[in-house]
Order: C-alpha cells, then sequence, then structure tokens
C-alpha cells in the first residue's frame, strides 16, 4: 500500500507544480485584464458574459471528465481497450452534437439569460454583456471535450498535458489583452478567450493518440453504455453545478449593489481557489482513479487509506494557505491587481470578500475530495441531493447576511453553506466505508489548525509592523514574498515540531530518496 500511495503521490506532485504554473498564468491573466479594464460597470458585463458560457461549459467538461474515469478505468482492468476506445469515440461525438445544441440557444437567448443573471443591470449593460456572451458561447464545445479528453487522459495515468492546458489558455488571453486590448477593449478579450478554449482542446489531442486512442465515426445513442454514460452525467452535472450556482445566486444579489461589487467577488473567488486549484485539485486528480480502481477491485480498505491519507493531505497544504490569505489579504490583492483603473476602494473590496470566502477553504477543499469517492462508487444522487440542500442554505444565509456585511456577506454566506455540506457528505459516506477511521484527519486538523494560527499571527504582526519602505510594484512583491516564505516556514517546522502524520510520511520519503541517491 505504501508503494502504491507514493505512486499517487508522485502523480499528485507532478500536477502541483503544473497547476502552480497555469494558476500563475490565470492572475497574470487577470492582473492585466484589471490594469486594462480596472473594476467597472464594463467589466462586470465581461464577467457576467463570461460566467454564462464558462458556467456550463466548466459545469458539463467537469461532469464528462468524472463521468469518464472510473468508465475507463474499468475497461482498461478488463483489458478490453478496443471496446473502450469505440465507447469513447461515441461519447465524444455525441457530445459535440449535444453542447452545439446548447450553443445555439444560448446565443439566441442571451439577454433573456443575462436578465435573468444580473436582474440589476440597465439596458445598456444588458446589450453589452448579451454581445459578449454570444462571441464567448461556442466555447462551451471545446471545453467541453477537452475536458471530456482529460478524464480519458488521467483514467491512463496522464496527467501532464492534461495540466498544462489551462496554462496553454491562460497565454492566449494574456497576450490578446497584450495586444489587442487597447484596440478592441472588450470585445477583443471575448474572441481571446474562445480561442484559448479552442487551445485547451487541441493541445490535449498528440497525448490521446500516444495512449493508443483509436478514433471512430459512430454515434452509438442506443449503447447501453453510452446511455449509461450520459444518465449519469445529468445527476453529475447538476451536482458539479453546485459551485457555479453559487457564484449565479452571489451575483444575483450583489447586481443591486455598488458598482463593482461582482468583479470584486469574482477576483476573490479566483484568489480564494488559487490554493484549490494548485495543491487540492493536485491531490484529488491523482487519487481519483485510484478510488475508482478501489471500487472496481471491491478492496475498501485500500480505499478507505487512500481517502484518509488524501483527506490529511488536503488538510495539511490549505489550513495555512487559508490563513495566509486571510493574513496577507489586502497586500496580496493590492500587489496582484491594484494598477490602472483598479484602485484602492477596489482593493478594499475585494480583501474583504476574500477574507470571508477563505474561512470556509477547508470545507471546499474536503468536499472536493469526499464527492470523488461518491462518484467512484457511482452514486450521484447524495453529493447532487446535499449540493441543492447547500444552494438553499446559501441563499438562506445570503438574505441574512447582505444587509449587514453588504458583499462580504455573500461570500461568507458560500462558506457557511459549504461547511455544511461537507459534513453532510461525510456523514453519509460512513455507510459506504464502514472501517472509514476519521480520528487521524480530526488530529492531523487540530495540529495543523495550530500550527497554521501561529502563522497567521506572526505574518499580521510583522505586516503592521513592517519598517522597510514599499517602494512600488518590486518592493510589494519583495514584501508579500518575504512574509509568505517566512511563514510558509514557520509552518513546516511547526507541523513537524507537532508531529503531524502526512509531514512526518514526507520526511520518510525524502530521507528514503537521499539515501538512493548515495
Amino acid at each position: 500500500m505504501g508503494w502504491f500511495l507514493s505512486k499517487v503521490a508522485r502523480a499528485a506532485l507532478i500536477v502541483l507544480i503544473i497547476n502552480l504554473i497555469s494558476r500563475i498564468l490565470g492572475f497574470v491573466r487577470d492582473a492585466v485584464i484589471a490594469y486594462e479594464f480596472g473594476a467597472s460597470g464594463a467589466t462586470d458585463a465581461y464577467m457576467v458574459a463570461y460566467t454564462l458560457p464558462y458556467s456550463l461549459q466548466a459545469v458539463l467538461g467537469m461532469a464528462f471528465a468524472t463521468v469518464m474515469v472510473p468508465v475507463v478505468t474499468n475497461y482498461l482492468i478488463q483489458d478490453k481497450k478496443e471496446e473502450g476506445w469505440y465507447l469513447v469515440s461515441s461519447v465524444l461525438n455525441l457530445t459535440t452534437v449535444v453542447l452545439g445544441a446548447v450553443t445555439l440557444l444560448g446565443m439566441l437567448f442571451a439577454p433573456q439569460l443575462v436578465r435573468l443573471m444580473a436582474p440589476g443591470f440597465d439596458g445598456e449593460t444588458v446589450a453589452l454583456t448579451a454581445h459578449l456572451s454570444r462571441i464567448m458561447f461556442p466555447s462551451i464545445i471545446f471545453m467541453g471535450l477537452g475536458m471530456l479528453i482529460t478524464g480519458v487522459l488521467n483514467a491512463c495515468k496522464k496527467f501532464t498535458i492534461p495540466a498544462l492546458a489551462p496554462a496553454f489558455a491562460n497565454i492566449i488571453i494574456i497576450l490578446t489583452v497584450i495586444f489587442f486590448g487597447a484596440t478592441y477593449r472588450l470585445q477583443g478579450l471575448a474572441v481571446g478567450t474562445l480561442v484559448g478554449f479552442i487551445g485547451f482542446m487541441l493541445i490535449q489531442l498528440p497525448n490521446l493518440r500516444q495512449v493508443g486512442f483509436k478514433y471512430s465515426w459512430v454515434l452509438e445513442h442506443q449503447n447501453p453504455e453510452v446511455q449509461k454514460i450520459f444518465l449519469a452525467i445529468i445527476p453529475m452535472t447538476l451536482s458539479i453545478a453546485v459551485n457555479q450556482i453559487l457564484l449565479a445566486v452571489n451575483r444575483f444579489f450583489a447586481s443591486g449593489l455598488m458598482s463593482g461589487s461582482i468583479t470584486a467577488l469574482d477576483y476573490a473567488n479566483r484568489l480564494m481557489n488559487l490554493p484549490l486549484g494548485i495543491l487540492v485539485a493536485a491531490v484529488t486528480t491523482a487519487i481519483y482513479p485510484a478510488l475508482a480502481e478501489g471500487v472496481a477491485k471491491k478492496d475498501y480498505q485500500g480505499l478507505g487509506q487512500t481517502l484518509t491519507k488524501g483527506l490529511g493531505t488536503v488538510t495539511v497544504a490549505i489550513l495555512p494557505a487559508a490563513l495566509g490569505l486571510m493574513a496577507l489579504k489586502v497586500p496580496v490583492v493590492r500587489l496582484l491587481f491594484e494598477r490602472g483603473a483598479f484602485d484602492s476602494w477596489a482593493t478594499e473590496m475585494t480583501a474583504t470578500a476574500l477574507f470571508y470566502f477563505c474561512l470556509g477553504l477547508w470545507f471546499v477543499a474536503l468536499n472536493m475530495v469526499l464527492t470523488r469517492v461518491f462518484y467512484a462508487f457511482e452514486d450521484l444522487k447524495t453529493p447532487l441531493f446535499f449540493g441543492l440542500l447547500s444552494i438553499g442554505i446559501n441563499i438562506l444565509f445570503s438574505l441574512l447576511l447582505l444587509p449587514v456585511l453588504d458583499h462580504g456577506g455573500l461570500a461568507l454566506a458560500n462558506s457557511l453553506a459549504a461547511g455544511i455540506n461537507t459534513w453532510l457528505l461525510y456523514r453519509a459516506l460512513r455507510s459506504k466505508i464502514p472501517s472509514l477511521d476519521f480520528k487521524p484527519v480530526l488530529q492531523t486538523t487540530g495540529k495543523s489548525l495550530l500550527a497554521a494560527s501561529i502563522m497567521a499571527v506572526v505574518v499580521i504582526f510583522l505586516d503592521l509592523n513592517w519598517v522597510i519602505p514599499v517602494l512600488g510594484t518590486l518592493g510589494l512583491l519583495l514584501k508579500v514574498l518575504f512574509l509568505a516564505g517566512l511563514g510558509a516556514a514557520l509552518y513546516a517546522l511547526l507541523v513537524v515540531a507537532l508531529k503531524v502524520e502526512e509531514a512526518q510520511w514526507f520526511i520518510q520519503r525524502f530521507r528514503s530518496k537521499t539515501r538512493r541517491g548515495r
């Protein structure tokens, strides 16, 4: 089992490094957009227009990828590659048809969708948003197919290129803003976004050929396996859509607040998702094929060990990230976004939202791991039910907190709903894996939270008592890097001193590698 977990850890490390590069490029993209366009009614229009197709493509695409991993894994375990590739071809072709139809409907009813998502927009802003969304709507096809290919490659234990694809898309968008933003403004940005998603799909095609995939021109919509996949995609899509619906709820309520509130929430949410996309996504991507394999082989003891290790690893990684972002919320937002049209008031608004989002970061991280276990069991109803319940809880908290905390209340409502959702998922999972022992995770959480809290207090103290002059962006960058690096080093020392199991395992692996290197 140790050898197996070591393979998972190596895969997670590869994905982590590439995700880090991709996320850095993502924030370079956001910084370039913020510099060129600021936080205004026009950027709110782009954010909502981007959300319309992106919410669908992110949800549908992730659903395809998630469904395909256990399906392809089963064919690989049974050594039935030819049948597997024939099935994948049918799914690819049918997906193209379905997403093409969704694209046409989205472009046709764009104004109505905009009014539904942002009822506070005036007529001119609605028209601009609808125009931008029509430009970007075809990206649903390419993002959906790209995510489906990602699922196939991950099932084949290929993680590098799929993890690199988002970075490639970000590079295209960055170059679009730099070279065409001043001339074509938001319309040029929308076109660049579409081209970026096309690149996301195309860069993965050579890797698909390398795993031996053989494409067939088939539309086997009556094939029982194909029907099973598409029937599974419906609840899977709704389950994954929960996060996108929560963001849509934020935009719905924020559209009636002061100008720039939607943009502040969006940028804060992306910052909050930085550690999720780098650290947590690396773990979930690496362990999901292992979870699916454990279910297929009915190895529930090994499944429980993999899950416990995954939850512990996520906890050790995410808690310092959450408290670190809360401690350095203003300097981080200022460093990444405050330039050009993005002023100090926009920084304060974004930092406030970031603080409240980060309160629920640990719950969101655990949720990402727990839902993968249900998907491996092909249980799609449980995550869906609890996800829909959390949406209702989020709306309730939003109504209660909005009058008190403005847009910050919307972010806090998301965090509270995420906490309740995660607790419900864990309780339901105990019936599937009776041998699941959550005590090691709780011990890891307690020690990691203590270490992260001490780290945050030290970082806040140093930030408030900083005496070295901060000159320009470079000076702010050096300050943030110093405080973040010092905080990370302090946290690492503390988790080792507190004998956190995951830290001990990493040290043992490192010493073992060092001895073999000698």
